[in-house]
Order: C-alpha cells, then sequence, then structure tokens
C-alpha cells in the first residue's frame, strides 16, 4: 500500500505488513488513518504521519473484501469472503 503526496506526486510510505493483495483502503475522515483489507483475513489500522500500524485486526475466516470507515471515523465495517460483516471500534 503505497502513502502518495497528492501535491509533488512522491510516495511518503510504502505500508508493508499483510501476507497477501490488499484488496481495499478507506482512509479515516480526520485523514490521520487508514485501515487496509486483504486476502490474509485481516484488516490493518495505519498511522498515516508515521507509516506505522496501530492494530491488526483479527477475525475473519477468509479473505477481507471489502472496508469502510464510519463518518464519525469510530467504527470500521468489512466484509468479508467468510459470509459476514464486522463492525469493528477504531479506539
Amino acid at each position: 500500500l503505497k502513502v502518495w503526496d497528492l501535491d509533488s506526486g512522491e510516495v511518503n510510505h510504502t505500508l508493508r505488513g499483510h501476507l497477501g493483495w490488499v484488496c481495499c483502503c478507506a482512509v479515516t475522515l480526520d485523514g490521520f488513518r487508514v485501515i487496509s483489507s486483504s486476502r490474509d483475513g485481516f484488516l490493518k489500522v495505519w498511522d498515516l504521519d508515521s507509516g506505522e500500524v496501530n492494530h491488526t485486526l483479527r477475525g475473519h475466516l477468509g479473505w477481507v473484501c471489502c472496508c469502510a470507515v464510519t463518518l464519525d471515523g469510530f467504527r470500521v465495517i468489512s466484509s468479508s469472503r467468510d459470509g459476514f460483516l464486522k463492525v469493528w471500534d477504531l479506539d
């Protein structure tokens, strides 16, 4: 997953940590975090300033197809090939 500076066109960070393809990502409304979902079955919460993983969200039994952040920025909703939607607290 790459984080780009839109003004300069340069890469700020390359976020490494998933063991499978990254399928989706969602940025919190405040712009401080990005959540990625992957075929490895995990979601990761990244700090956009440092490029470090804050949390790894575990609980799906299949690859995680998609994720979205609620407008209040407190939760992430994920969907998986295991047939479940999950709601995660970010704090």
